[in-house]
């Protein structure tokens, strides 16, 4: 079965979600994983779809050629290789906050600081409310790392004057 990254953008607008979604499902292809959020005026939507058949990228930008044209969306499309699954399976989920005064330096200090300790950023959200930056990361380890994280992301803060926590996502069986 193959699998597909696809990624929009464009001036956010009503109806974007239901337009793209619309051509995935014409085309049967499952949303499998999904990002959409607006960035100031932009929406931008990033997903990894599946298709039961046989397709390549250009039937899919083919077909949303004309949702690309009637919204004005910029559109990609990538073939995922036939292992990609495998290389996202990690055991440990830690969610980090940080929030504090809107400075440079604050995601490259604490990206650096989780690249050194070998944990992957595998979701980051900023914004800016007035002065205040808030920044909500989602970061993944083959080990457990969390008292070790802890105490440097507590360094961290002391050394940047910012607030940061951080909590282990517990593993939920539905």
């Amino acid at each position: 079965m193959p699998f597909f990254l696809i990624s929009l953008f464009g001036k956010d607008r009503p109806g974007i979600v239901a337009e793209v979604s619309k051509v995935l499902y014409q085309l049967n292809l499952n949303i499998e994983d999904s990002s959409m959020t607006r960035l100031k005026g932009e929406f931008t939507i990033m997903l990894i779809v599946s298709s039961p058949t046989e397709r390549n990228e250009e039937d899919i930008l083919s077909a949303l050629e004309e949702v690309k044209d009637k919204l004005g969306l910029w559109v990609a499309c990538k073939r995922l290789p036939e292992d990609w699954q495998e290389e996202c399976e990690r055991k440990e989920i830690y969610r980090i906050v940080v929030s504090g005064a809107d400075k440079p330096g604050i995601v490259y200090n604490v990206s650096k600081l989780l690249s050194e300790k070998g944990i992957n950023i595998s979701d980051l959200r900023t914004e800016k409310r007035g002065g205040l930056y808030l920044m909500f990361i989602e970061g993944e380890s083959d080990e457990d790392l969390f008292e070790e994280l802890r105490q440097d992301l507590e360094r961290l803060r002391h050394q940047l004057s910012i607030d940061i926590s951080v909590e282990r996502d517990e593993e939920v069986i539905l």
